[in-house]
């Protein structure tokens, strides 16, 4: 079995039991804050260190850190890990020092459309959720090395223990006040608990954290880190501009945005970072031997395996919107009113599901070949884009104009960062995909047609089933390749 395949899969599960947990999460918020303006403030508090997380920790460190890794050796690459954990600590801990100077004006500037009494809500919940980002960062380093020892489990499962303290937290918020203070703090308590975590599991790659702080290794990693974090931080503003034009849409737009958010970051989130992530050290160690024979079978294994996954998630999400909105959020405070403007949201954000998944591929390509430029200027394009349809079609179509801008502009960037990859495809990985889209469609009539029997809750849980079992099938009848592999590495065969 292809190892690439074989990571995919340990990654994509690991993320998977971890992605669940969080909608179960979601459902307990769902339950208790409802789209409250309470929970809006809790969202915005959390997004500035899940930006940073984003820029600091999956995005521009690990793209600057692990294609500089994978090509040190023995006693270089301990000293090399050891200056990239120093360096990012002393990093994240004196960026917090702004934060907590000047937490009022960054809630205004992310959610200008809240309330006074919300923004002062924001700023307090921002000062808690904060040193989230310390741990993750450090979370991050150690989960590179782990990586690149073909460990992707442990790093993957990790996200888990902050789920599983925020949900702890929320069934005890009633002893807090306001109440949403319990899940900030059970939020950055998981933090803590992921970078523990791993790091115990550090001494099984034969690195530990020294006092190493060797100049020329920064300068070596800031030369890809600096132009990676401008790439990923534009992309990352891209989500405070959606933040901040969904305040003003009325109170719980930002909630909707995030409960949409959730259901279309579960595919991509299992299977596009998950097979993005795996194939990273793959490709920057096959670049390292010249090995273009490596180079290509990786990255046309991982685009078709990825399209396998996220086509058939793009077309149930979009036709079974409302049901699955239903079935996870609608009780307590969450009513079917926000049932229909939170799924419609979602059917918008699908539509960009696989051209998302395909651009984290492509992109790993250039951090491959350690050029983090293109990837910069591409995300500028994207950011462009967005900024402009968000404001038209926001004015046209309220909080569904957000994520339709949001799917346009990820479309544009799958084809701009795609480019240079098309010489490694062959006519058979046209067919393939084809096949993959012709099976999918099946699928979604027997999803149609299956919406007229069902109606409970229950019924849209036969009816996820009945999708997969018909997807399957389908692809059994359409000689679809990769169902094969993809079977295999279920049953973990070689």
């Amino acid at each position: 079995m292809s190892e690439l395949l074989k990571h995919s899969f340990f990654f994509a599960f690991a993320t998977m039991l971890s992605r669940f947990l969080g909608l179960f999460r979601d459902a307990a918020f769902a339950h208790y804050f409802g789209r409250s303006g309470e929970y809006d403030a809790y969202l915005i508090a959390i997004l500035l260190p899940f930006y940073l997380r984003r820029i600091f920790a999956e995005g521009a460190l690990s793209s600057a850190f692990i294609p500089l890794f994978t090509r040190k050796k023995g006693d270089e690459a301990q000293k090399f890990f050891s200056t990239t954990f120093w360096a990012t600590l002393i990093a994240t801990v004196i960026l917090y020092i702004p934060i907590l100077l000047f937490s009022d004006g960054i809630a205004y500037i992310m959610g200008t459309g809240l309330s006074d009494s919300l923004l002062t809500l924001t700023s307090n919940l921002m000062k808690i959720t904060y040193p989230f980002i310390i741990f993750i960062s450090l979370w991050a380093v150690i989960s590179g090395v782990l990586n690149t020892k073909n460990i992707f489990f442990i790093p993957a499962i990790a996200p888990a223990l902050t789920n599983i303290l925020t949900i702890i937290f929320i069934f005890t918020s009633s002893y807090f006040f306001p109440k949403i203070l319990g899940p900030t703090i059970g939020f950055t308590i998981g933090g803590l608990a992921q970078f523990l975590f791993v790091w115990c599991f550090l001494k099984k790659t034969g690195f530990k954290i020294t006092f190493d702080f060797e100049k020329k290794y920064i300068n070596e990693i800031l030369n890809l880190f600096g132009p990676a974090l401008l790439g990923v931080a534009i992309s990352t503003f891209n989500t405070v501009i959606d933040t901040n034009i969904a305040t003003w849409t009325g109170k719980g737009g930002v909630s909707t945005i995030q409960y949409a958010l959730r259901l279309y970051q579960l595919p991509l989130g299992i299977f596009g970072v998950s097979i993005a992530n795996a194939l990273l050290p793959k490709l920057s160690y096959a670049r390292e031997m010249k090995n273009e024979n490596d180079y290509s079978k990786y990255l046309r294994e991982s685009v078709i395996l990825i399209l396998f996954f996220s086509i058939p998630s793009t077309f149930g999400l979009i036709f079974l919107s409302n049901q699955i909105i239903s079935l996870i959020y609608e009780h307590g405070n969450f009513t079917s009113a926000d049932t229909f403007i939170t799924a419609k949201t979602l059917v918008f954000y699908s539509i960009g599901l696989p051209f998302y998944s395909l651009h984290g591929i492509f992109v790993r390509t250039y951090h491959s070949d350690l050029n983090t430029k293109a990837p910069t200027l591409i995300s500028s394009i994207m950011l462009g884009i967005n900024i402009i349809l968000d404001i038209l079609l926001a004015i046209k179509f309220g909080i569904y104009g957000i994520a339709l801008a949001t799917s346009i502009s990820g479309i544009v960037g799958m084809f701009l960062s795609s480019y240079r990859s098309f010489k490694y495809f062959k006519i058979e990985d046209l067919i393939e995909i084809l096949k993959i889209i012709i099976a999918s469609l099946i699928m979604s009539l027997s999803l149609i047609y299956s919406t007229l029997i069902f109606n409970s809750n229950f019924g849209t849980i036969i009816q996820i089933f009945i999708g997969i079992f018909v997807f399957f099938i389908s692809c059994t009848f359409l000689k679809v390749k990769y169902l094969n592999k993809a079977l295999k590495i279920i049953k973990l065969k070689k």
